[in-house]
């Protein structure tokens, strides 16, 4: 299998370097349908894809319609394809791979490897008529084999009002995603890292807001730009199971389920400091009730996530500079999940800092840049052991975090890595996780000897976008 996974990594490396080759270098671009529809260069608003500039955040917030066509209509539907290839390595037995058919090899530590197409992206991004437009992704899931929406975000804005003699934009979004429709790259949808592995084991405690909801819920929601500097949004987020936001979840299994709606909102105040530099500070949260389990009725579980974020920008023709951070602080009322015996506590906190700095050097040969980034999720200890009931003495472990040594959800650690844009077409990236605490413990954290450092993982990366 090791000799496998040469061979897929050579022919990979021979398949880059034509396609680098074959493509145009004067003409390229992040996602190229929006940059067919302006005329403009990938640059003009993108750092490194999917990171906006001030110009990018622009055209998403007027709704994804500036358009070198004076016709209410784009001439040639704005439709691109991707895809992105991955291979991931990880120092564990047993772990990263084990029950993913073809890719099961994970028998031998130091050999716990998978080579694969990881996705493959067909996306609508652009213009539908007038001031509708849309970003749409769907993806084919090359692990699990299966077709999704993976994301979606139509508009309708209009940026031509005012407000107090200043300039105001306003719009209507509807997605299914919690922050997908944000345009600073410090929220969940659009943060650090912007690419990982689908096989990588991961912590298993996850704010509701950062991830929970994806693909999971359809929303609706309003939102205004005031004098480019206040940024205002509400909307509010319905379950995909049997109601009219359904579409919005195609492809996509509901495990997570809401009751009612959940409001989220968005705050942020942004100001342009000349060309190169920019600053965001802000804050958005969710409220959910939730049914534990899959169920579809009864109790429910209340999660209140309030968080705060910033963002700096630094962009000049060669060199650009980003620094972003998010704290999300999460209430979790488990009347429902305390009452099946799945918690020992009826209230728990969930705490996540996130805090990345990257650069990127604009070269004659290409964006040559790198991130690092650290995460930290901290919260209440949900763990006891009781007697099994069956006389004998023996005692078990329940509680939330019952898979956890410690009985708490804590994992941190540092995610390093590089990139490198031959063109703008092609994206190549090196991204390597290490884990201080997993879990709960830096050691033994699940019992069994185990430690945070085995989950350390090295994560190569191809994609690829027309």
């Amino acid at each position: 299998m090791f000799k496998y996974n040469k061979i897929c990594l050579s022919l990979l490396a021979v398949a880059l370097f034509i396609v680098t080759l074959l493509l145009p270098l004067d003409k390229s671009y992040a996602l190229p349908s929006f940059a067919r529809q302006t005329g403009l260069n990938c640059y003009n608003c993108h750092t490194i894809w999917p990171e906006l500039t001030p110009m990018g955040r622009a055209f998403k917030l007027t709704g994804y319609v500036q358009s070198t066509s004076d016709r209410p209509y784009e001439p040639f539907p704005p439709l691109s394809v991707g895809g992105v290839i991955s291979y991931t390595g990880g120092d564990q037995a047993g772990g990263l791979t084990n029950g993913i058919s073809p890719f099961d090899n994970a028998d031998h530590k130091y050999t716990d490897k998978t080579n694969a197409l990881q996705e493959f992206n067909a996306f609508y991004g652009g213009r539908i008529y007038g001031d509708f437009g849309a970003f749409l992704q769907g993806t084919f899931d090359g692990v699990a084999k299966k077709v999704i929406l993976d994301m979606a975000d139509i508009r309708y804005a209009k940026s031509d009002a005012t407000l107090f003699g200043k300039p105001l934009v306003f719009g209507v979004t509807v997605n299914n995603r919690p922050s997908i429709q944000d345009v600073w790259n410090s929220t969940p949808v659009w943060g650090f890292p912007y690419a990982s592995s689908s096989v990588a084991s991961t912590p298993s405690a996850a704010t509701v807001i950062d991830g929970g909801l994806d693909t999971q819920v359809g929303g609706a929601g309003v939102y205004a730009l005031w004098d480019n500097l206040i940024y205002v949004e509400g909307t509010l987020y319905r379950t995909t199971e049997n109601s009219i936001t359904k579409p919005l979840g195609a492809g996509n299994p509901t495990d997570t389920i809401v009751r009612g709606v959940a409001p989220y909102w968005r705050v942020a105040l942004e100001k342009q400091c000349g060309q190169e530099h920019s600053f965001m500070v802000g804050t958005y949260g969710i409220v959910s009730n939730l049914y534990p389990g899959g169920f579809a009725e009864g109790p429910t579980d209340r999660y209140t996530d309030i968080a705060f974020d910033a963002q700096y920008q630094y962009i000049a023709p060669r060199h650009v500079l980003t620094t972003a951070a998010t704290w999300i602080h999460e209430k979790q009322n488990l009347d429902a999940t305390y009452a099946l015996g799945g918690s020992v506590n009826n209230v728990n906190y969930l705490n996540t800092f996130k805090a990345r700095i990257s650069y990127a050097y604009r070269s004659k040969i290409g964006t040559v840049g790198g991130t690092v980034g650290y995460f930290n999720t901290s919260g209440s200890s949900d763990y006891a052991l009781v007697d099994d009931g069956t006389g004998t003495g023996t005692l078990v472990a329940t509680g939330l975090y019952a898979g956890n040594a410690s009985g708490t959800p804590n994992s941190s650690g540092v995610i390093l890595e590089a990139n490198y844009l031959p063109i703008k077409y092609v994206k190549l990236g090196v991204q390597y996780t290490i884990y201080d605490k997993f879990n709960g413990s830096r050691t033994n954290y699940d019992g069994n000897g185990t430690d945070a450092s085995s989950n350390n993982t090295i994560y190569l990366y191809t994609r690829i976008m027309y």
